[in-house]
């Protein structure tokens, strides 16, 4: 009986001592939004005033760091200022947790600004030719346009008329005195056709017709006969009185045509000379005689003059 009643306080004393230690560990506790112990200071509405005057306002609607009496441009107040609210020094404990809690913010780091290059406008060969060419065409427009003005004459006066008439009268004597030496110089021509009527340059046309034409026929270009090639022409061959003809004697008046046949006449032409000397009175007080005639060439006929 003894045994239990102790064995029951010791169970008694066991679960007193555990209920004692709960009640003590529960019952002291820390909370983190547990308002502070200390009061809060009062609120003041501070302004900052530009002017300051000797005067003290009887009723002042703000504190300031001076005495200003009015100095407002208005009658009506100016916007209550915002109070500034006291900064409370939160425990160390709590800033600890609180540290703890937030998580670390990232840096954020300026982004660099770029500097945007406009892009540079090249040229191409093309159209740097093509603006030459363009400016070469607004120059050439511009010169026609000034070639395409008419300029005006300027207006002589009486005396420089004159002077320039005179001139005009002296450089036309020159020239007429030039022609007429030239034409002194040169040989004198009596020209003999088949129209000439005077007997004795008749008889010396015809002889000497007869001779070129028997002269021809002997040499007739043997190339035309083979080719039938048929033409006419005309020359003028000048002869000097003692029957010969000068290097540049032969003129040819009209083309056959065919080269061939006008290289033969001339060569036919030189082969006859020397011809007969000029009788005086063919030749009379001219220097040389020249004879012009159509010579035509025939396969069938030879070299003839009608």
């Amino acid at each position: 009986m003894e045994s239990n009643t102790g064995f029951d306080r010791l169970n008694f004393t066991i679960l007193f001592s555990i209920l004692l230690h709960l009640t003590i560990l529960l019952g002291v506790g820390f909370s983190v939004s547990s308002p502070p112990k200390n009061s809060a200071p009062a609120n003041l509405d501070i302004t900052l005033v530009k002017q300051k005057t000797e005067l003290e306002p009887d009723d002042a609607d703000y504190l300031a760091q001076a005495n200003n009496e009015g100095g407002g441009e208005t009658d009506e107040k100016s916007p209550t200022p915002t109070p500034i609210k006291p900064l409370i020094k939160p425990n160390n404990r709590d800033v600890s947790k609180t540290k703890q809690t937030q998580a670390p913010k990232a840096r954020i780091q300026p982004t660099p600004t770029k500097t945007i290059e406009k892009p540079k406008k090249l040229i191409t060969q093309q159209q740097a030719e093509r603006k030459v060419a363009s400016s070469e065409e607004i120059v050439k427009k511009a010169q026609r346009q000034v070639q395409a003005t008419p300029q005006l004459k300027p207006i002589l006066s009486a005396s420089e008329l004159m002077s320039k008439v005179r001139n005009d009268i002296s450089l036309r004597e020159q020239q007429l005195d030039l022609a007429a030496k030239s034409a002194s110089k040169r040989p004198k021509k009596r020209v003999l056709s088949s129209r000439t009527k005077e007997f004795s340059a008749a008889a010396y046309h015809e002889a000497w017709r007869k001779k070129v034409e028997r002269i021809g026929t002997m040499n007739y270009p043997q190339e035309a006969k083979q080719k039938g090639i048929n033409g006419s022409l005309i020359l003028a061959v000048d002869i000097n009185p003692d029957g010969s003809v000068s290097p540049d004697g032969i003129t040819l008046i009209r083309s056959s045509g065919h080269k061939l046949l006008d290289d033969a006449a001339i060569k036919i032409v030189r082969l006859a000379s020397p011809y007969a000397p000029i009788p005086d009175n063919v030749l009379k007080n001219f220097d040389l005689v020249t004879i012009t005639r159509t010579w035509k060439f025939e396969t069938d006929n030879g070299l003839f003059s009608r």
